[in-house]
C-alpha cells in the first residue's frame, strides 16, 4: 500500500484549512495561571474592614481564575507580618496580599522596619477606598463637632480613643484631629478592630475612628453619635452625618481607608494583567458593589502606578503627622 506524503499543497487542494491546522498547538497550551489554589493573605483578624475586603472579592476570583481563593487571616505587627509572608512567596501570583493603608503607616513609623508594603511587594490595583468616621459613645454630651471640642478642651486628656496599632492609619487621624483642634485624647492600642469596638461600646472609650463596616451598625442601633465623615464628601449610608471639611477641619480627608491588592516580588505582566482584568469583573458583581457600599467604600481600581502613587503620598503624609507628634513604634 502507498502512504501519500501530506503536503501544505495537497491540504489546500483539498480545501482543508491550514490556519486552522497550525492554530491547534496554541489552542492546547497549557494553562499557566491560575494553576492551583490562591492564598490571599490579610494582615488583620476576622471582622474588620480589610478582612470585609478579601472576602468579598475572593469568590470572585475563585471564580475568574478556575482555581480555589482561600482567604488567610494572619494579624501581626499592625499588618506587617502578612506583607512578610507574601514577600517571601513564590512570584507566581498563587500568594497574594489585600492590604489596608495601615500596613504602609506602620512601616513608615516603625523604628525597627518590618517589611515594607511599598518596596517589598509588586502591586496589582487599588481595590476601594473609604472615609474614616468619627463617632462617640451615646453617653458621651456632645452632638456634634463643635459640642466634643468644646467638651475635649473643657475636660482636657478626659477622652479616649481606640486604635489597631501605633502608627497606623486610626492612630495618625487621631493625632491630626487634635492638632487641628488644640486638644488632648488618650490613644488605646487594641489587637483588632473587634476589640475596640467591643471598647467603645462599653464606653471604656469614647470616641471611634473607624470605617463604616465597623461603626455603622452601632451608630444605627443607637449605641453611637456620628459627629463627621472624615472626606471630602458624605456618604451614602449616612447623609445627615457632615464631612470634615463642613465642620471646619482640614488634612483629615488625607487619611483614609484603601485596600489594595499586592504580590511578591517578581510577579510576570501576564499574572498582573489576569489579576487586573478579574478584578475589574468581580468588582462589577452587584454583590460585591452593595458589600462595599454597605461597609462605605467606592470601588477604586486603577493601576499599580496609581497604586504607587497613592501610597508614596500616604507615606509623605505619614511622616509629617509622625515626626511632628513624635510617634515611633519602637
Amino acid at each position: 500500500m502507498t502512504i501519500s506524503k501530506i503536503t501544505r499543497r495537497s491540504l489546500l487542494a483539498a480545501g482543508l484549512s491550514v490556519p486552522v491546522v497550525l492554530a491547534a498547538p496554541g489552542l492546547l497550551r497549557a494553562k499557566t495561571y491560575a494553576t492551583k489554589p490562591v492564598r490571599l493573605f490579610v494582615g488583620t483578624a476576622a471582622a474588620g474592614s480589610n478582612d470585609l475586603v478579601a472576602r468579598l472579592i475572593a469568590p470572585g476570583l475563585e471564580a475568574a481564575l478556575g482555581q480555589p481563593v482561600v482567604v488567610e487571616n494572619r494579624p501581626g505587627g499592625a499588618t506587617t507580618m502578612a506583607v512578610g509572608l507574601v514577600a517571601q512567596a513564590e512570584p507566581d501570583g498563587h500568594t497574594l496580599l489585600v492590604s489596608s493603608a495601615a500596613a504602609l503607616s506602620t512601616y513608615v513609623t516603625s523604628v525597627k522596619k518590618p517589611p515594607s508594603l511599598l518596596d517589598d511587594l509588586d502591586h496589582v490595583t487599588m481595590i476601594c477606598d473609604g472615609a474614616f468616621i468619627y463617632a462617640v459613645h451615646k453617653d458621651v454630651p456632645a452632638a456634634n463637632t463643635a459640642e466634643f471640642v468644646a467638651l475635649m478642651k473643657e475636660r482636657p486628656g478626659s477622652v479616649r480613643y481606640g486604635a489597631t496599632g501605633t502608627g497606623g492609619g486610626i492612630h495618625l487621624s487621631g493625632t491630626l484631629f487634635q492638632q487641628q483642634t488644640g486638644t488632648s485624647m488618650v490613644v488605646i492600642q487594641y489587637a483588632n478592630a473587634g476589640m475596640r469596638l467591643n471598647e467603645l461600646i462599653a464606653n471604656q472609650t469614647q470616641l471611634g475612628i473607624a470605617g463604616a463596616a465597623v461603626l455603622e451598625a452601632q451608630i444605627r442601633a443607637g449605641a453611637l453619635r456620628p459627629l463627621f465623615v472624615a472626606g471630602g464628601s458624605r456618604l451614602q449610608l449616612m447623609p445627615d452625618v457632615p464631612t470634615s471639611l463642613e465642620d471646619g477641619l482640614t488634612g483629615l480627608e488625607g487619611i483614609s481607608n484603601w485596600f489594595g491588592l499586592h504580590g511578591p516580588k517578581g510577579l510576570s505582566p501576564e499574572v498582573s494583567v489576569t489579576l487586573n482584568t478579574a478584578l475589574a469583573s468581580v468588582l462589577t458583581e452587584q454583590r460585591v458593589q452593595d458589600g462595599l457600599a454597605a461597609a462605605g467604600f467606592a470601588v477604586d481600581q486603577k493601576g499599580a502606578d496609581a497604586l504607587v502613587s497613592r501610597m508614596r503620598m500616604d507615606a509623605e503624609l505619614t511622616r509629617k503627622i509622625a515626626d511632628s507628634a513624635g510617634i515611633r513604634v519602637e
